[in-house]
């Protein structure tokens, strides 16, 4: 475990007890694989077996695990009293329920995450849960480890999408950039002593022109590079810390119309960056985003909001988007990557990993976003 980890846990689980307690909650329970992995540094796999972080304001926390995970319980830093139930599905009075039962009360107050499964929300219905995003709010602003776990990543990053543009060639297959992803994982490992396959992942994605336009299409191994403009996305997990970098690239000399709306999304891109700083409401950077690409005259070449927060998780809070309520922080982690897409043409996006800092922001990728750059002839 890396220094100073075990304080960053307490520090964490504190954060965790202060809210609920603000909230005016008996308990939390804390279900998710990365909430857990958030407050204790504990990786695993429960599958269809539940198990839970019970915490309370005061006292002890407790994990209620199943059987088969009971031991490696113990590589938990933190102090913790375990209670284990046989297995999933189990004889009664030897269930996961039944166990819970030892530690929550009829008259508790009980949150649980967003994300718990709806059946075993069903299943936890006689403690009346309510739903409220705890481990969600505190990961919102990240801590001075974090921003280096995360800067860590951006230069990750970085890396992989100049791996994608250095394999593109007019007439190759995107396939070429999917076969660097073994030489990031090395570069990861040499870089960081380890690529734990629990909590890090590569995701090297190229859409090639005409399917530039459909950004939540799944490239296909067989696509081909043409003319146009395609877009390359490195984002991936570093040893649990996520980044993303993107950008629109050409491998021709684009023509006076492409020249001019790439040129239209990197002021889009600026137009978010004139406002980030602490006190600005996510809603208003999508919503001058939005009107200033409408005003352009590109009203029906949008398809989604401004951004999103980047953490553990490559897509998290707080959300860009026109409606929002969250509130930009010191120290929270965004990505920027207002899109311009044109059915069976292309589109152009670029997305950086950016930090909100006191005064602004500043960028944790950096890699270049010039038309000239990014045109590879």
């Amino acid at each position: 475990m890396e220094t100073g980890m075990v304080d960053e846990y307490k520090l964490r689980l504190n954060k965790l007890r202060r809210l609920i307690e603000h909230k005016e909650f008996d308990a939390a329970l804390i279900t998710s694989t990365d909430s857990v992995f958030y407050l204790t540094g504990f990786r695993y796999q429960p599958f269809e077996r539940p198990f839970f972080l019970v915490v309370r304001p005061e006292g002890d926390l407790v994990i209620v695990t199943f059987r088969l995970e009971a031991e490696n319980i113990a590589t938990i830093p933190l102090e913790h009293r375990t209670l284990e139930y046989a297995e999933y599905p189990a004889r009664e009075g030897e269930t996961y329920l039944d166990a819970l039962a030892e530690v929550i009360g009829g008259h508790d107050v009980i949150a649980v995450e967003p994300s718990m499964p709806a059946a075993l929300l069903q299943a936890l219905d006689h403690f009346s849960p309510m739903v409220e995003p705890l481990v969600e709010r505190l990961r919102l602003v990240k801590s001075p480890y974090e921003i280096s776990r995360i800067e860590r990543a951006a230069h990750f990053s970085d890396l992989g999408l100049r791996m994608i543009l250095d394999a593109a060639r007019i007439g190759a297959s995107i396939q070429g950039g999917y076969d660097r992803i073994p030489e990031l994982r090395k570069a990861i490992v040499e870089g960081e002593g380890k690529f734990d396959q629990y909590t890090s992942s590569i995701w090297l994605g190229v859409w090639a022109a005409p399917f530039s336009a459909q950004p939540h299409r799944f490239p296909e191994p067989t696509d081909i590079f043409g003319e146009g403009p395609n877009v390359g996305l490195s984002f991936l997990r570093a040893n649990g810390y996520s980044a993303e970098t993107e950008r629109t690239f050409f491998l021709h000399r684009p023509s006076a119309e492409q020249a001019a709306v790439f040129a239209t999304m990197l002021a889009a891109c600026n137009v978010a960056y004139d406002i980030l700083r602490p006190g600005v409401s996510a809603h208003d950077v999508d919503h001058k985003v939005m009107s200033f690409l409408r005003s352009e005259g590109f009203g029906g070449n949008l398809l989604h909001r401004t951004g999103h927060g980047i953490g553990m998780g490559g897509h998290e809070g707080p959300l860009l988007a026109e409606g929002s309520d969250d509130i930009l922080q010191e120290n929270m982690v965004i990505s920027v990557e207002p899109g311009i897409y044109f059915r069976g043409q292309g589109g152009y996006r670029h997305s950086d990993t950016v930090l909100i800092t006191a005064d602004g922001y500043r960028k944790l990728t950096d890699f270049p976003s010039d038309l000239e750059s990014l045109t590879l002839v």
